[in-house]
């Protein structure tokens, strides 16, 4: 796989693959009933790949993994105690990190977060933070693997569920 900046010529590829995504996921225990689409949404989608923060993994000229990294985050982010004080420019936050199911179990997903690591460091971010809804243990595994560490959890309302879900805030020093 290898691993890129998206340009707006990906644009409709990418809103693709996470529609995927957003199916297979909805299917899952740990997301409420009703609809579970919609994340990322378009707009942010296209605001990322202007502002360089949307990459891609790409084999055999096919999007098969994604992920957004930027300084945007939820406000529940600013209630709790990180391990580290900095400005928001200083921090970004990992969003929508996703492999297709097919593409499972090949190790794509630590590619990815190696690659948004050693963007952070480029970019001179002294941490990197997310959030993982409750039950979703799959990806805790590989983020804590890389030393990312809890913090605390905390209520948030993303748009595409609709109701207030517990998310388990994470936190890599770099």
């Amino acid at each position: 796989m290898k691993i890129k900046q998206a340009e707006m010529c990906d644009f409709e590829k990418i809103m693709s693959f996470y529609d995927v995504m957003c199916k297979f996921l909805g299917e899952k225990d740990f997301l409420p009933d009703g609809d579970k689409g919609g994340f990322p949404s378009r707009d942010m989608v296209k605001e990322a790949i202007y502002s360089g923060s949307q990459f891609v993994g790409v084999e055999d000229g096919k999007i098969i993994a994604a992920y957004i990294m930027n300084h945007d985050c939820d406000s529940a982010y600013h209630t709790v105690q990180w391990h580290i004080d900095a400005a928001e420019n200083e921090v970004v936050v990992l969003h929508a990190l996703r492999v297709l199911p097919d593409y499972g179990g090949r190790g794509y997903s630590k590619q990815l977060v190696e690659h948004a690591i050693r963007t952070a460091k480029s970019r001179e971010q002294k941490a990197i933070r997310l959030d993982c809804i409750v039950g979703n243990d799959v990806p805790v595994k590989v983020y804590t693997s890389f030393g990312f560490e809890y913090v605390d959890t905390v209520d948030i309302i993303y748009a595409d569920i609709g109701v207030p879900m517990q998310f388990k805030l994470y936190e890599l020093l770099l």
